[in-house]
């Protein structure tokens, strides 16, 4: 050797260099403190190797850090580098790992270099050990999966759910890497509250006119959709009421002479009006019977739900209020099992029932970032169950929205709104008179309907104070 900053080794020269940090002290000295090999120290090296052995370079980085080096029984060969500048443990890191050895370090400060396969051969007869990890703030079925990854091939896993405890069985290095991996995620998690309101409007506006004709012959045809009518039954001509009145919906027909009937627009009379008007016109024989029908209806529907759930950080959470409605559901590919075996000739479908969820149903699944934002993956969902205009069972309503949205604590955000207008109109009368001019409604029955529905869904979430890990 030729002085403490450089030295010459069997095989080529290695020149050494300190550039940060005070000199390791003499290998008589105290022990020195341990060095984890992940955090670099503050020593650099300039160090240039060529064919050396590499024990020998081994034992020029033990001279240098002042630190033990020990190497293993089938740690041999030689070795050519040219480090520059580096601090000395990622130097001695990188040089064994290049040449395919594994550099550890022990709990008493004792840095290691084993060959790799060597290190594999010696782990497979290594007593096995059991060791149980109690956890407190997540599933111990979610660590369970990502500890048998780390798992060798004799390392097995078990979870016992009443305690919530992860068993794993392995070597001691494989339990303290699911020990160090249980430590950093076994933590206390932050949690958020979602106030979350959903409002729904429904306008329902309705507009009818109608006029409605009954032609009666009193002592002829009669129609008698609208009123009743009468009918001289004992011959004598003359109609003597109650006894000869008609029911409404008879019609009566004379064969004794010239008679007229009619009815206009009887069979489309607007439903449910706020105004009837009833005229009658003697003419001669005949009376003219017209009634007519107006509404004018707005009708306001507005359901506000305003569900709120606390959930922790990266958890799913998900609340109903509402029912199930039951669907019959009928097979008719499926039979039941007869006497001349499955799939007999005339067996009978199989019905089953199945249940739909319907009301407001709410999802959300809150992130909290390194910025105290929240991701937020939420949906939201409004449904009804109707019955169908057919025998076909039920009709299902939904509005619902689904939405990834980054927001600020205590931000509101809107993700869902819609409108959707639906107008309708329905014309019908006499042919040709009501297409007139002016006197045309006199002849016609008219309908205007118009449908709005609003949704609107607003999210506020908000972490909670004190739930810091």
């Amino acid at each position: 050797m030729s002085g403490r900053n450089g030295f010459r080794v069997a095989g080529g020269i290695a020149l050494v260099l300190f550039h940060a940090g005070a000199a390791p002290e003499p290998a008589h000295a105290s022990a020195p403190t341990p060095v984890s090999l992940a955090q670099p120290t503050q020593d650099s090296i300039a160090v240039s190797f060529y064919e050396t052995p590499i024990r020998d370079v081994l034992f020029a980085f033990a001279e240098f850090s002042g630190r033990s080096i020990v190497a293993g029984a089938r740690v041999d060969g030689l070795l050519s580098a040219e480090i520059r500048g580096q601090p000395w443990d990622v130097a001695l890191r990188a040089l064994v790992e290049a040449y395919g050895l594994v550099v550890r370090e022990q709990e008493d400060g004792i840095i290691r270099v084993e060959d790799a396969g060597q290190l594999f051969e010696n782990e497979a007869v290594v007593p096995v050990a059991t060791r149980t990890f109690q956890v407190s703030y997540v599933e111990a079925a979610e660590l369970e999966v990502l500890a048998a990854a780390l798992l060798t091939e004799r390392g097995r896993t078990s979870v016992g759910i009443a305690t919530n405890t992860l068993v794993v069985t392995d070597i001691p290095r494989v339990l303290e890497t699911v020990a160090q991996m249980v430590g950093e995620l076994d933590v206390r998690v932050r949690q958020v509250d979602i106030a979350a309101k959903i409002i729904f409007i429904n306008r329902t506006g309705l507009e009818g006119f109608g006029i409605t004709y009954d032609l009666k012959d009193t002592r002829g045809n009669q129609l008698n959709l609208l009123t009743p009518g009468v009918a001289d039954t004992d011959g004598d001509g003359v109609l003597t009421l109650p006894e000869e009145q008609v029911p409404r919906g008879t019609d009566v027909v004379a064969l004794g002479g010239n008679s007229i009937a009619a009815l206009g627009n009887a069979a489309d009379r607007i439903v449910g009006p706020t105004l009837s008007v009833l005229t009658s016109l003697v003419l001669g024989r005949g009376t003219l019977v017209g009634f007519i029908d107006a509404l004018d209806a707005i009708e306001l529907t507005d359901v506000e739900a305003q569900p709120s759930v606390r959930v922790m950080d990266n958890r799913t959470a998900r609340i109903l209020v509402g029912e199930e409605t039951p669907v019959r559901v009928i097979d008719a590919g499926a039979q039941l099992q007869g006497a001349a075996g499955e799939g007999a000739p005339g067996g009978l479908p199989v019905a089953t029932v199945d249940y739909m969820e319907t009301g407001v149903i709410l999802e959300v699944s809150p992130r909290i970032t390194d910025s105290g934002d929240i991701l937020l993956d939420l949906s939201a969902e409004r449904s009804s169950a109707d019955l169908a205009p057919s025998d076909v069972g039920l009709t299902f309503r939904r509005q619902k929205a689904e939405s990834q949205v980054l927001l600020k604590d205590g931000e509101t955000v809107v993700i869902g709104g819609l409108t959707v207008t639906e107008a309708g109109e329905v014309r019908s009368g006499i042919p040709l008179l009501m297409d007139l001019p002016l006197v045309g409604r006199l002849f016609a029955t008219g309908r205007k309907s118009s449908v709005q529905r609003d949704l609107l869904i607003m999210v506020t979430p908000t972490i909670v104070p004190g739930a810091s890990p």
